[in-house]
């Protein structure tokens, strides 16, 4: 009994797939289903195929939700930095005495204030 079933790969992976097909002259489900098959069978000694480890395009999403988040992390960071930088310029400009040592000559730095 056929089963008709839909899958979500990466476009390096149907790259794959689509090679193999055009090398032995099969369409893409037929290349996918020798595929499959090829692999059950090289499956070492006929133990149970491992299923619980990540394909590399899911670790793919992963590490790009996690480098978009640290993006926005970074973006939120500078614009906060920009924030502090310019309320530090305003209160020193407010600020604005001259240092003890630029207001008197460098031979009256005995004399007290």
């Amino acid at each position: 009994m056929a089963v008709r079933i839909s899958l979500t790969t990466d476009n390096e992976m149907m790259e794959l797939v689509d090679r193999y097909a055009k090398e032995h002259g099969v369409d893409r489900n037929r290349a996918l289903l020798e595929l499959i098959e090829g692999g059950l069978s090289r499956s070492d000694g006929g133990q149970p195929v491992n299923l619980n480890h990540k394909r590399a395009f899911e670790e793919y999403r992963d590490i790009k939700q996690a480098v978009d988040g640290m993006q926005l992390s970074l973006k939120e960071l500078s614009e906060e930095v920009k924030l502090i930088h310019h309320i530090i310029d305003v209160e020193w400009g407010l600020e604005m005495r001259p240092v003890p040592y630029q207001s008197r000559r460098w031979w009256e730095f005995w004399k007290s204030q």
